[in-house]
Parts: C-alpha cells; structure tokens; sequence
C-alpha cells in the first residue's frame, strides 16, 4: 500500500544541478510532488555558502526504512561522505530527509507531521500543504 511522506531536500555545492539529480532520483521511488525551492542560509554549521532547499511529498509504495537507505544512496551518488563523522555540519552536494508520514484520512495526524518542517522552510507549506489535500481527495 502506498504511503504519503513529506520530505525536505537540501544542497549548499552545485545546488542547482544537484537539485535537478536528485529530483530525478527521486523521481523512480515513487510520485513526488514539490515546493518552489528557495535559498537560505546554513544552520548549526559554519559556512559562507547558502543552501537551496524544498520540501516535497512523495507518494511511495517503499517503506520509509528502504526510502532512507535509498534517500542516502542518492546523497552518496551526489558526492556526499556519509561515512564522514562529521558530514552533518559540513557543505554537503545533496540532504534528502524524511519529516513524517502523512495520512490520506487523519488530518490531525498530519498537522502534527506539517510542524515537523523546520523554520527556514514554512515559506513553502502553504502551497504544498494545498496541493496535498487536492491530491489526497482525488484518491
């Protein structure tokens, strides 16, 4: 059975041909559907260069244990060293997170799962936010 996932992405080296990867990437786990993608600037690192970040909604038949390991496959194909203790705080070529779950039915489950999207990103909710809900009443 399929399920929804809200996701954030995020690069701060190449980012824009790094994006178009990585959307492409993504592209073969499932149908995903994304925010405008906006610069801001680096948090808890110390760096000179901005990230450009969205968030997205996948619909994905994978369950979200697979769809971590296979989110790290496309940073490590990007140039990012997992492996690296210190690859959280560095410039990285691609971040892929998984933010929650989000329920076709259980509107008060996903209002908690909408907070798990970081400050620097709530630009981007509303519109993604509506797009879901036109999404999920067509299923």
């Amino acid at each position: 059975m399929a399920q929804w996932y809200l996701c954030s992405m995020g690069a701060n080296l190449q980012p824009e041909q790094n994006f178009a990867k990585a959307r492409s990437a993504v592209q073969q786990l499932g149908e995903a559907y994304y925010s405008r993608a906006i610069y801001t600037k680096p948090v808890a690192m110390n760096s000179q260069r901005d990230f450009l970040n969205a968030l997205f909604i996948l619909r994905s038949e994978i369950d979200q244990y697979r769809l971590k390991r296979e989110f790290n496959a496309i940073e490590q194909q990007l140039g990012r060293d997992r492996s690296d203790p210190l690859c959280g705080i560095k410039d990285r070529p691609m971040d892929i997170d998984i933010l929650g779950l989000l329920s076709s039915i259980d509107d008060d489950h996903n209002q908690v799962t909408w907070q798990q999207v970081p400050d620097y990103l709530q630009t981007v909710v509303p519109n993604l936010r509506h797009l879901f809900l036109q999404l999920k009443v067509k299923q």
